[in-house]
């Protein structure tokens, strides 16, 4: 029993370290220097970020046009530009539970605050096989129909199968995403 508490302790401490990390990558880089995708590569490139190879890029990005970076913490964090027509920049980390959100929700409040004109979003579930996909956030709406949102989405697998062997962590993301007006809106 104890040395289960203190594998439970140990992941609330991995995750709580990791939370924080991911939150400072996500105001420093997703929310200051984005959509700047030039001060992105160099903030990148000044905590030697690994750039991700076009083969790794297609793994997550499919056939959308990004780049991204590693980060060489535990678990290995990563940074994404997701580029137009929807300009997104993400930070993404496994997580072995999702853990408070708190720090994130506390710099994202701070962000819109400042522009203003922010309005929840309905949440989405979807699944794409064997994954669920959890999405909740706050949007504004730009002119000529384009809107600013800023995503929590996590992901994890839902396959009883692969869940009983040890697949039971999440993919959490932190998204600022600029969206082009819907097709056929005025301009």
């Amino acid at each position: 029993m104890l040395i289960l508490l203190a594998l439970l302790a140990d992941a609330n401490g991995v995750v709580g370290q990791r939370m924080s990390r991911m939150t400072a990558l996500y105001e420093q880089v997703c929310l200051k220097a984005f959509p700047d995708d030039k001060a992105v590569e160099a903030l990148m490139s000044a905590q030697h970020a690994r750039p991700l190879t076009a083969e790794e890029v297609k793994i997550t990005m499919r056939d959308d046009p990004a780049e991204g970076w590693a980060l060489t913490e535990d678990g290995n964090p990563s940074v994404w530009i997701e580029l137009p027509p929807f300009h997104a920049c993400s930070v993404r980390w496994n997580m072995p539970e999702l853990g408070n959100l708190g720090q994130y929700q506390a710099v994202a409040a701070k962000y819109e605050a400042g522009l203003g004109g922010f309005h929840p979003i309905d949440p989405l579930d979807a699944d794409d096989g064997a994954i669920h996909i959890h999405a909740v956030g706050e949007r504004r709406a730009l002119s000529g129909g384009a809107a600013e949102t800023l995503f929590i989405i996590d992901q994890h697998i839902t396959d009883p199968q692969r869940r009983a062997a040890g697949e039971t962590g999440y993919v959490l993301r932190f998204v600022h995403q600029f969206a082009p007006p819907p097709p056929g809106s005025p301009k």
